[in-house]
């Protein structure tokens, strides 16, 4: 995966759910980004459920791989 690739994949998410996977791959919980952005951690759930679908991974082991190359 080139560095276009993963611009690419991160132009499919919008500025929440970019801002909640950058906070995924800084290695916090859902309770500590969910405090970070001031935020329910149902609320952190929903987007991070939604980025799985728009990158088209299941785990935050594929997100990573998807996001890191």
């Amino acid at each position: 995966m080139q560095a276009s690739d993963t611009l690419n994949n991160l132009d499919k998410l919008s500025p929440r759910e970019k801002e909640v996977a950058i906070c995924i791959m800084e290695g916090l919980s859902t309770g500590l980004i969910a405090e970070r952005l001031c935020l329910k951690s149902n609320t952190i759930s929903t987007i991070k459920n939604r980025i799985f679908i728009k990158l088209e991974v299941d785990s935050i082991v594929g997100l990573y791989k998807v996001l890191m190359g």
